[in-house]
């Protein structure tokens, strides 16, 4: 008699486990249906790249990641204030925007090709996701800020504020902290109502 071979199916999407909810609630509170929130496993450029998307609502991250980390809550700093970065697409999407075509206007300024200095970032950051807070966008509201630069700056609230007792010598930490003020001050009404749409960005 033949054992049978086993077969084990690896899921390729799952929802967010009640540790992520809970901590994305701190940042947008009930302005997301989180039961509508899948996170995929991506295909060959999301593993090539190392990038996540999240352009309908629904967040798609590379393979490693995917079956890596199975509880964002649990994680590395970097990889929890990048879950939250994904997070941001999710509520832009949920409360209107259109994140498809955004990312695409982004592609054709070059925002995910070209790698510039950036004063908040540091050396090798792609122009999309580049910020100056304390300098040149020192008076820029939330929604001026393009959607991929959103993503950036609730990034360095949520470290500043969440993350003090993970990995507090993570660089992007420790920028947080010296920004944290500027940040509060882009993010007074979205962190007072999350549910206002007219915080979406408008580029």
């Amino acid at each position: 008699m033949k054992a049978k071979a086993s077969v084990i199916k690896l899921g390729t999407k799952r929802k967010l486990t009640p540790g992520e909810i809970a901590m994305s609630q701190l940042i947008f509170k009930d302005a997301i249906d989180y039961s509508k929130v899948w996170i995929h496993i991506g295909g060959m450029i999301h593993t090539k790249t190392g990038n996540a998307m999240t352009p309908a609502g629904e967040i798609i991250l590379p393979r490693d990641d995917y079956l890596n980390t199975p509880d964002y809550s649990t994680a590395t700093g970097e990889d929890r204030h990048w879950f939250i970065h994904e997070m941001v697409h999710v509520w832009q999407y949920q409360m209107g925007a259109s994140n498809g075509w955004l990312g695409i206007k982004q592609l054709c300024k070059g925002g995910y090709t070209t790698q510039v200095t950036s004063v908040d970032s540091g050396k090798g950051e792609l122009k999309s996701y580049d910020t100056d807070i304390t300098g040149r966008d020192l008076n820029k509201k939330f929604n001026e800020f393009n959607f991929e630069q959103q993503g950036r700056i609730v990034e360095f609230w949520f470290d500043a504020m969440y993350l003090q007792h993970v990995n507090p010598a993570r660089k992007h930490h420790q920028k947080s902290l010296t920004l944290v003020g500027y940040v509060e001050r882009i993010l007074r009404d979205f962190l007072l109502n999350p549910k206002n749409k007219n915080l979406l960005p408008r580029s």
